[in-house]
């Protein structure tokens, strides 16, 4: 578990260092980001996956996601959305092999500490719309 999250950090560290798409998001009045749920996260309950999520304080969040041969980065903006939050996707990564990898939204539902994820694809054991593991904060 340990090597996960050094990984995880390494990605998420050379993920900082890639130039900013020229598209921004347009702000929004749900802008509102909570310094509470603000921090950096790593998936939990889904095996041979390695998945971080950082939601900064500004409003932004950097997502990575590995499975198997697939790796996906994104990028965007989040907010406070019903029972959890929405991450809106600015800018994404993902292989021309799996363009059914490729995801607008994604909405995480707010249980405890931890955000549950909606997966927004339908992908090997993975279900659009289905909850499978939770995101965890790191200490």
């Amino acid at each position: 578990m340990r090597a996960m999250r050094v990984v995880a950090a390494f990605v998420l560290a050379i993920a900082c260092a890639l130039p900013v798409s020229a598209q921004q998001a347009a702000p929004t009045t749900e802008a509102a980001t909570p310094a509470s749920l603000a921090g950096d996260y790593h998936l939990e309950g889904v095996m041979e996956t390695g998945s971080g999520l950082r939601l900064q304080d500004d409003g932004g969040f950097q997502w990575f996601f590995m499975y198997g041969a697939l790796d996906l980065y994104a990028k965007g903006t989040w907010s406070r959305a019903g029972d959890g939050i929405d991450l809106v996707v600015t800018e994404m990564q993902f292989p021309p092999q799996a363009p059914e990898a490729k995801f607008d939204r994604m909405h995480l539902r707010i249980d405890g500490d931890e955000l549950a994820p909606q997966w927004p694809w339908d992908m090997d054991a993975f279900r659009k719309g289905e909850v499978r593991g939770a995101y965890v904060r790191e200490e």
